[in-house]
């Protein structure tokens, strides 16, 4: 997909399935049946609900069954990530300090997010009604078994990646969002999300539009995959909040809150975003612009 900051979020939502080509079946690397070792870099998040209590990567998968494409994909970063030697090759060769700092300072959000967003997640499938929609369910368990699919990913990147020397103030400003971000109304809570996945996807393609970027070839997949799955995520956190009983009318008032949060916490890398080929300015110009438009009976917003 084109870096087109102007394209309203479902014009890029459309292009991001688009471009997605089916993923072949892929077997699982025995390195996914190991415990993983990273410590949680925001937030510590319960152990995934299966019948052993797994907190392995091959265990999530189990989670992604009833999708077909989820899974293999999942199936297929995993095991390629599985693989250090390559993995490390991928994020390393032939990229200078600058941009390995700049990768790690990225990262460390992207993986704060993605814990948040775990913890969000697993509390909400257990909170609905069991007389709950079926569909609405799963659709919140998949979510929440491919947020800790990213989370294992981008853990396993970190580890070959040099670490930032700001990364304590970064952690503290990204957990200062996220915890900002939070809501007691859980309707309100899963709107404010909406705003905040579409700005990573608008972020992330802001970078997959860099030639810089497309020649990490471990990153730029690695985020391309983060992309697909949260573009998904906007929509069904959107549908979920406006079940809950959220007024559509007011999604407005909710990026304007998470957006102008998220770039106050990227403004401190902007240098980052610049070694890597991206214009910070445009990009925050692009992630505080709002639309707001009438679809079909009902009020939507058109990022």
């Amino acid at each position: 997909m084109r870096d087109d900051f102007e394209a309203s979020f479902s014009d890029q939502l459309a292009a991001i399935e688009a471009e997605a080509a089916p993923v072949a079946p892929t077997a699982v690397s025995a390195r996914l049946l190991e415990t993983p070792d990273f410590a949680p870099f925001c937030f510590a998040y319960p152990a995934p609900d299966s019948a052993s209590q797994a907190q392995h990567p091959a265990a999530l998968l189990a989670d992604l069954t009833w999708n077909a494409g989820s899974h293999a994909r999942a199936t297929s970063m995993l095991s390629a990530y599985a693989d250090d030697v390559a993995t490390r090759d991928s994020l390393l060769l032939g990229v200078d300090d600058e941009s390995q700092l700049a990768v790690a300072r990225i990262l460390a959000i992207l993986v704060c997010a993605e814990e948040s967003a775990v913890n969000v997640f697993h509390h909400e499938c257990h909170r609905i009604p069991a007389e709950q929609v079926v569909a609405d369910h799963q659709a919140l368990r998949e979510i929440e078994a491919e947020e800790r699919v990213h989370a294992w990913l981008i853990h396993a990147a970190r580890s070959h990646l040099p670490v930032p020397d700001d990364i304590d103030a970064i952690r503290r400003r990204t957990r200062r969002l996220f915890m900002r971000v939070a809501s007691r109304e859980v309707a309100t809570h899963f709107a404010r999300l909406t705003g905040l996945d579409s700005g990573v996807c608008i972020s992330l393609s802001a970078l997959l539009g860099s030639s810089r970027v497309n020649k990490i070839d471990g990153f730029a997949r690695l985020i391309k995959h983060i992309r697909r799955d949260e573009a998904t995520h906007v929509k069904k956190s959107r549908d979920h909040a406006v079940n809950l009983g959220f007024n559509p009318d007011q999604f407005h008032e909710c990026y304007d809150l998470t957006r102008s949060g998220m770039v106050g916490m990227l403004e401190p890398i902007a240098g980052s975003f610049e070694t890597l080929g991206v214009d910070p300015d445009r990009l925050f110009k692009r992630l505080m612009r709002f639309q707001e438009s009438r679809l079909a009976g009902e009020a939507a917003l058109a990022d």
